[in-house]
């Protein structure tokens, strides 16, 4: 069960979403996204797989990445 926070945080991602849309990506965008990222309402995540010959087609990085979302655990000692 995801945490809701006390505060609602001030990023508004369908903001950040229109930028991403609709403007460069680069000098609009990020910028945006860094300017308004609220630390401690949300949390980014890098990851790497180990296959990545076996993500040849959108759908399969896109049913990966959920299936991570939906099934957190710790990484292995």
């Amino acid at each position: 069960v995801p945490a809701v926070p006390a505060v609602p945080s001030p990023f508004v991602l369908d903001e950040f979403k229109r930028k991403y849309s609709n403007e460069d990506t680069l000098g609009v965008a990020l910028p945006h996204f860094w300017e308004h990222f609220d630390r401690e309402g949300w949390s980014l995540w890098y990851c790497q797989y180990r296959y990545p010959e076996e993500l040849s087609q959108t759908f399969m990085s896109c049913n990966l990445i959920t299936g991570e979302s939906l099934r957190p655990r710790a990484p292995p000692p």
